[in-house]
């Protein structure tokens, strides 16, 4: 019995192992890119390709340190912004992120 019973627990395993995980995982977005806007007081970020959600992140500078802002999330294809807050009124660097839906 005791055979019988490790057969199968070997048998169960075995075929929970072959059963694939990332099969169903969507694609993410591709052919992003992100830049800086008018006057530097903000930064956009898209993506052309894939499927997902996109957003800008802006690093701003008041001129001695910096902060970080973040826009919107938006769907491939659709443009995030993300704006300099009060004080930090001037993007130095943009950049994104990205996400499956």
């Amino acid at each position: 019995m005791k055979i019988k019973f490790a057969a199968a627990l070997v048998a169960a395993a075995a075929a929970v192992s072959l059963t694939p995980s990332a099969a169903s995982a969507e694609p993410l977005p591709s052919n992003c890119r992100s830049g800086i806007g008018y006057n530097a007081a903000y930064t956009w970020a898209n993506c052309t390709g894939g499927a997902g959600y996109v957003r800008a992140i802006a690093t701003c500078s008041n001129g001695s340190s910096t902060a970080k802002s973040y826009g919107s999330w938006q769907w491939v294809g659709t443009q995030s912004e993300a704006h300099c807050a009060w004080g930090y009124v001037t993007a130095v660097a943009a950049s994104y992120d990205i996400k499956a839906y």
